[in-house]
């Protein structure tokens, strides 16, 4: 089984899901509504919407603080959405999907471990060109290391799969939340918050780091990101727009 979390802060578009038969919508994705003082926007009838503040186990917390989509990777993990699933994906809502990006998810889940995703990035771009606070980091790689009881690569060999858009096994999302589900606060205490949703793109990487360290089969899928989208909604730039380059 798979499932595709889309996160959501006002509308979803229609073009992204144009070439995404109904039964596929219906069976494959959800779409996660966060930040409940936003008015949502979008077709009624045609997506399976949740709200991330009606869910059982919701802390506000998460995005009072700015942690905007890792809010919802955590929600999931904590309401126990995903038991039911092989794969796991989380994307936005500025994100176009083919259904070659379907097929080749769906084709591939039955084989070895994989990391489906949008774009990756080596460790020299993740940790230098855009961390910002290398104390940052190295307590990062201490805590991985202290916690996995084995090394933190820094290899650049690895690719790590930014923009919290991919689709892993759910034996890769559990462990993977294992680790950063433990240290929130501690990262937040830390960090000198220089705008709003500055954690959030801290939690983009460490969630890019963890899954690259997996060493999973890594294979890009047919997925556009199109930040023409963002000129569409009224929140102003998200955290990723923030933190990325491309």
């Amino acid at each position: 089984m798979l499932k595709i979390f889309v996160v959501f802060h006002e509308k979803i578009f229609d073009e992204c899901y144009e070439e995404i038969p109904r039964d596929i919508l219906d069976k494959y994705f959800t779409f996660i509504a966060v930040n409940k003082n936003i008015p949502k926007k979008y077709t009624e009838g045609k997506y399976n919407v949740v709200n991330e503040w009606e869910l059982p186990v919701y802390n506000d917390h998460f995005q009072s603080n700015g942690y905007k989509e890792n809010s919802a990777i955590y929600h999931v993990i904590a309401n126990k959405i995903h038991k039911d699933c092989k794969y796991i994906g989380f994307f936005q809502y500025d994100m176009v999907f083919t259904m070659n990006s379907i097929n080749t998810i769906l084709e591939g889940i039955n084989e070895e471990p994989k990391c489906f995703y949008l774009e990756a990035y080596n460790y020299g771009f993740c940790a230098k060109e855009t961390w910002n606070e290398p104390y940052v980091m190295e307590y990062l790689i201490s805590h991985y290391e202290h916690f996995y009881n084995k090394k933190f690569s820094r290899s650049y060999k690895n690719i790590y799969p930014l923009y919290n858009s991919y689709v892993i096994p759910v034996e890769t999302y559990e462990k993977v939340m294992g680790w950063v589900s433990g240290f929130y606060s501690r990262i937040a205490a830390i960090v000198v918050q220089r705008h709003f949703g500055h954690v959030a793109g801290l939690y983009e990487r460490i969630m890019a780091f963890s899954i690259g360290e997996e060493n999973l089969n890594m294979v890009k899928i047919e997925v556009k990101h199109d930040h023409d989208y963002k000129q569409y909604v009224t929140t102003g730039k998200d955290s990723l727009s923030q933190f990325n380059d491309t």
